[in-house]
């Protein structure tokens, strides 16, 4: 069952801003800031009201599952970066030209799709955390999409 969203009044916005923007301290504790801000800003404000405990919750499960793609993105670029090389490597010790091909194909690989992959996802959820802060702001609870609905 769907529950409609109810309204930010006055005295919720701004912990609801300061939850929506703490994720930033992933800028001064980078790997494991952007998930720490959402989750000490849902702790110390979900007890307030019903609407804090929502966006904090919504908040730290999107920084949850921006987390993980990044994970799973850079698992996945590092094992296939590592197969080039390692592919380059045994060509190059057989004797083929097929060895720089696959190291070749590897550094093209990471360059044309797993850097750019990896900047978005660094700048997709800067984007929506703007758009909730903005939202909320006005009064309007925000769902931020692509989120895994760890905390519900």
């Amino acid at each position: 069952m769907t529950r409609l969203p109810a309204l930010l009044t006055e005295p919720e916005r701004t912990p609801a801003i300061i939850t929506h923007l703490s994720p930033l301290a992933g800028l001064l504790l980078p790997t494991l800031g952007n998930v720490l801000g959402p989750l000490v800003a849902w702790l110390a404000f979900r007890d307030r009201s019903r609407a804090l405990d929502d966006q904090g919750k919504e908040a730290l499960n999107f920084q949850l599952s921006f987390w993980l793609y990044g994970l799973v993105v850079s698992v996945l670029a590092f094992a296939l970066f590592s197969l080039g090389l390692i592919g380059g490597a045994v060509g190059a010790a057989a004797g083929t030209d097929l060895g720089g091909l696959a190291v070749l194909g590897s550094l093209s690989g990471f360059f044309l799709f797993f850097l750019p992959v990896l900047v978005v996802l660094g700048l997709v959820p800067f984007i929506f955390m703007i758009v909730a802060v903005v939202r909320v702001s006005a009064g309007q609870p925000y769902h931020y999409p692509l989120t895994i609905r760890f905390l519900r």
